[in-house]
C-alpha cells in the first residue's frame, strides 16, 4: 500500500524489497540481494534481525527516514522490504532538522525494538569498561568509604545486571525496571536511591571517555521500597550513665561526641593542636577511614569547620590532658595503646558501647549524638553539625540512638 506525501504529517511509502526489482518513482531500477543468507527452518525463510541505524535523507525540503521491515506473505513466510517514512517539511513555519534527526532516532528505536534488535556492543565500550576506566581515573581520588559503598552497589546489584550491557543500552525504562526489582529485595528508598547514584556516576564518566549514553536521572524515575525508621532516642538519663560509666579516654572522647556532633571518623582523627582553648573552639579539617584508619581530608569540603568549645567540655578536655592524655608521634588526642594510629571505631562500639548499653538493658549497635544549643550560647560558630556516629560495622541491623538534654552534671 502507498500513501501519498501530501503536506506535513507522517506516512509510509515501501520501496521495492530486496527479494524483487520492481520500479520505484524515486528510484532507479536496481537488482536487491539479501545482505546476508537465510536460514531455513519448519516455517520456511526467517529473516536476519539485525540492528538498523537506518537512513536520514531530505529531499527537496521533505526529511525521510529509510529502514528494512520484515513483511509475512501469503504463505507464511516473510520478506524483507525496504521502507520510507515521512517526517515533515523542512521550512521556517515547519521542522527544524535538529528536530526531524532526534524523530529518526525516535522511529529507529521503536523500529528495532519490534524486531527484536539490539545495538551490538562495541569492543571496549561495555558497562564493564565503564566501571574500569572510572577505577582508574575517579575512584582513587575519593575517599576509600565512598568507594568500598560504591563496590558494594557494583558487586552486589549492577554489575550482574548491566555488565555486557553497552552504557547507551541504561536508558529510562531499563532503569525504572532495575529500580522495580531492587523493591523486591526489601530495600529501603534511600538505599535504591544511593545505587541507582552509582550508576549515574557511572554513566557520567561514560560520557567524558566519549561513550554514547542515555541522559537519565533520578528525577526521570520513580523510586519505590520501604520508607526509612524513626530512631529511637536515649532519655537524658539513659545519656548521662553512658557518659558516667565510660572510663578514659572514652569518657572524653563520647563527652566531645556529644556536645559537637562531629562524625566518628572526625572525631577520632582529631590532634591536640585542633583544641583552641584561647578562642574556645574545635578545629575539623581531617577524617579517620573506618576501616584502614588512615587519615585524610573530610567526607566533603562542607565537613572542614571550626566548632565551639563548650564550657563543660572544655574542663572535661582539660582534666582529660592533664591526668589521661599520652604524648604520641602523630599527636592525636585519641591514640589507640601504641599511641601510633587512632582508635578503631569497630572497637570503641564492641567493647566499650555495647558493654555499657549490655548493664542499663538496652542492645543497640549504633551511638549518635546531638548537639545541644543550650550549651553552646555562650560561643557562635560557622555550623552547628545535628549528627555525628560511632557505627559498627553490622549497624544497618542495629538501631540509632540520640544523646540529648545532657547536663552538665553528668561529667
Amino acid at each position: 500500500m502507498i500513501e501519498h506525501l501530501e503536506g506535513v504529517g507522517e506516512t509510509l511509502h515501501r520501496l521495492p524489497s530486496r527479494d524483487n526489482t520492481a520500479e520505484c518513482a524515486d528510484h532507479d531500477v536496481l537488482p536487491c540481494t539479501p545482505a546476508t543468507p537465510r536460514g531455513t527452518g519448519r516455517r520456511g525463510a526467517v529473516p536476519k534481525r539485525r540492528f538498523q541505524k537506518g537512513c536520514f535523507q531530505i529531499k527537496n525540503g521533505m526529511a525521510y527516514t529509510f529502514y528494512y521491515a520484515d513483511t509475512e506473505r501469503a504463505d507464511g513466510t516473510f520478506e524483507t522490504r525496504r521502507v520510507r517514512h515521512f517526517i515533515g517539511r523542512i521550512a521556517a513555519d515547519g521542522l527544524s532538522e535538529r528536530a526531524a534527526r532526534r524523530e529518526h532516532d525516535r522511529i529507529m528505536q521503536d523500529v528495532n525494538l519490534k524486531r527484536g534488535s539490539v545495538a551490538p556492543t562495541i569492543r571496549g565500550k561495555t558497562f564493564l569498561d565503564a566501571v574500569d576506566a572510572w577505577r582508574r581515573a575517579i575512584a582513587p581520588a575519593l575517599s576509600p568509604a565512598t568507594v568500598r559503598t560504591m563496590e558494594s552497589h557494583l558487586k552486589i546489584h549492577i554489575l550482574p545486571k548491566f555488565k555486557d550491557s553497552t552504557p547507551h543500552d541504561l536508558d529510562i525504562p531499563t532503569l525504572q525496571q532495575f529500580a522495580t526489582d531492587l523493591i523486591g529485595r526489601k530495600l529501603s528508598q534511600k538505599s535504591i536511591a544511593n545505587i541507582l547514584q552509582t550508576v549515574f556516576t557511572i554513566l557520567k564518566h561514560a560520557e567524558t571517555c566519549k561513550m554514547s549514553v542515555c541522559k537519565v536521572g533520578l528525577e526521570n524515575l520513580k523510586l519505590g521500597g520501604i520508607g526509612p525508621k524513626p530512631a529511637p532516642c536515649f532519655t537524658p538519663s539513659h545519656s548521662q550513665a553512658i557518659i558516667q560509666a565510660a572510663p578514659e579516654p572514652h569518657h572524653t572522647l563520647v563527652a566531645v561526641a556529644a556536645l559537637t556532633g562531629v562524625r566518628a571518623g572526625e572525631l577520632l582523627a582529631l590532634n591536640v593542636s585542633d583544641l583552641d582553648f584561647t578562642n574556645k573552639t574545635i578545629s575539623i579539617s581531617k577524617s579517620a577511614d573506618n576501616n584502614t584508619r588512615i587519615i585524610r581530608e573530610p567526607k566533603t569540603k562542607n565537613s572542614t569547620a571550626t566548632l565551639p568549645m563548650p564550657s563543660a567540655l572544655e574542663a572535661v578536655l582539660r582534666n582529660y590532658l592533664q591526668t589521661h592524655w599520652k604524648p604520641n608521634a602523630p599527636g592525636l588526642l585519641f591514640p589507640n595503646k601504641k599511641g601510633t594510629r587512632p582508635l578503631n571505631r569497630d572497637n570503641l562500639v564492641k567493647y566499650v558501647l555495647k558493654p555499657i548499653l549490655k548493664k542499663a538493658g538496652d542492645t543497640g549497635t549504633q551511638y549518635r549524638a546531638s548537639c545541644v544549643p543550650a550549651w553552646t550560647s555562650d560561643r557562635t560558630s560557622e555550623r552547628i553539625r545535628t549528627a555525628a556516629s560511632l557505627t559498627a560495622a553490622d549497624a544497618s541491623r542495629g538501631r540509632a540512638y540520640h544523646v540529648a538534654d545532657l547536663q552538665p552534671s553528668c561529667f
